[in-house]
């Protein structure tokens, strides 16, 4: 999955489609620091989004993603996820063999006709779409009764966090690690900590949460709403050290561009 460019304009711009929401442009201000327990990695971290009131609307204004027809009970899981990797893909199948029907709207369909896509070559690829969603999305009125992500559902009745039973990219998004190689032979590899724009998932996505003024209405800001996944990423080291230098950090100078306000863009109505 290709990073955002949020490079020195931050532009997220969809004067292409007029039916997409579009996020209005300006800079977003970084922060670079080493890794504590690691000579080899630094990180680069979206300051304007960390510091920012970003959180989910599932449920709460999301109208879904693909912007066919309203879909506010599936959210982001309209076109199923791609497994990230072969470890990816054998986490998944661990938490699918615990769904029960009280988690999950699809339980007979999936012992039926299976709950992933594969490759030409057999390789497993992506969940099945299933009436427009990811399959382990369960809709409103559904056998369960527990609209959402069925995995969350499985969190939920389990203990756990739901960034255990996810797949990775579901737990991970909005925000995007990535990681780019030393500039100079013996430098510090990077590992850049921001957040996905509409653009990284391509021409299909016709809205998407962060570039909306509406999404940033949460109490606390990201980088303690995120902590678990942050931590899970990041490692608790790098995360203290990010924690002790965003708290020096009043407010960015900048916010997210999807935090501007303007008569041009559409908002949630």
């Amino acid at each position: 999955m290709d990073e955002v460019d949020e490079s020195a304009t931050g532009s997220l711009n969809f004067s292409l489609y007029s039916c997409r929401m579009r996020a209005a442009e300006g800079p977003v201000e970084w922060l670079t620091f080493p890794a504590p327990d690691d000579d080899a990695r630094q990180f680069r971290v979206n300051v304007s989004f960390l510091l920012s009131r970003y959180h989910c609307i599932f449920g709460r204004g999301c109208p879904g993603v693909l912007g066919r027809i309203s879909q506010p009970d599936v959210g982001c899981c309209e076109r199923g996820v791609e497994f990230t990797d072969d470890d990816d893909f054998a986490h998944v199948a661990a938490m699918t063999a615990e769904l029960t029907a009280a988690d999950w709207d699809r339980v007979g369909d999936s012992r039926k006709r299976g709950w992933y896509k594969s490759s030409n070559a057999g390789v497993p690829v992506r969940t099945r779409v299933v009436g427009e969603a990811c399959i382990f999305a369960n809709r409103v009125g559904g056998a369960s009764g527990k609209p959402g992500c069925a995995f969350h559902h499985l969190a939920i009745r389990t203990g756990r966090h739901p960034a255990d039973t996810k797949p990775e990219t579901c737990w991970s998004v909005p925000l995007n690690f990535s990681a780019e190689e030393p500039v100079e032979p013996g430098g510090r590899e990077t590992t850049i900590v921001s957040a996905f724009g509409a653009e990284a998932w391509g021409a299909e996505v016709h809205w998407w949460c962060v570039d909306t003024p509406d999404a940033y209405a949460a109490k606390a800001p990201v980088y303690r709403t995120f902590e678990y996944e942050l931590r899970k990423m990041m490692g608790d080291p790098s995360y203290e050290l990010l924690l002790e230098l965003l708290q020096e950090i009043p407010a960015p100078r900048f916010p997210m561009p999807g935090q501007l306000r303007s008569k041009s863009l559409p908002l949630i109505s």
